[in-house]
């Protein structure tokens, strides 16, 4: 018996920060980054912020909870999460951040589905940190993925 096909949902992130204290990237080493380690680039929105669009795709529904799948996709099923990436020139990274997936509901899918329109989170990193040896401080960062508004 044949899998059914996977669906898709559309996801934007809308990034306000000051970056890492220390990083010697520059726009093309900033961005979502995939399993192979590219990076997404964002765009420049109308309000200042850094727009990123991705797309992932879920398990059926029947597999319970959303189960996000594809590239962007990082984590264990049932923690899965985005990597928001700082790149030195020299390869490393300089910060990641995880920003997680797990608040979102079949419903928000289904509403962003309906809509046609994409799930929106924002993040506001104003503050960014470094420990006293140089290293900046990434990890998780909340963010709650809206639905479009009706």
């Amino acid at each position: 018996m044949a899998k059914p096909p996977l669906e898709r949902v559309r996801l934007q992130l809308i990034y306000r920060g000051a970056g890492p204290v220390f990083w010697s990237g520059g726009a093309t080493e900033f961005g979502v980054q995939d399993k192979d380690e590219n990076l997404r680039l964002g765009e420049t929105a109308s309000d200042g912020g850094l727009r990123f669009d991705v797309a992932l795709e879920l398990k059926p529904e029947s597999a319970g909870a959303p189960v996000f799948v594809g590239p962007f996709a990082h984590g264990p099923a049932n923690g899965r999460f985005l990597y928001l990436s700082w790149r030195n020139l020299t390869g490393e990274y300089a910060q990641r951040l995880k920003l997680p997936l797990g608040g979102i509901t079949w419903a928000d899918i289904r509403a962003a589905q309906a809509a046609d329109r994409p799930l929106v989170g924002e993040l506001a990193d104003l503050a960014p940190r470094a420990t006293s040896t140089g290293a900046n401080i990434g990890g998780t960062r909340p963010i709650v993925w809206r639905p479009p508004s009706a």
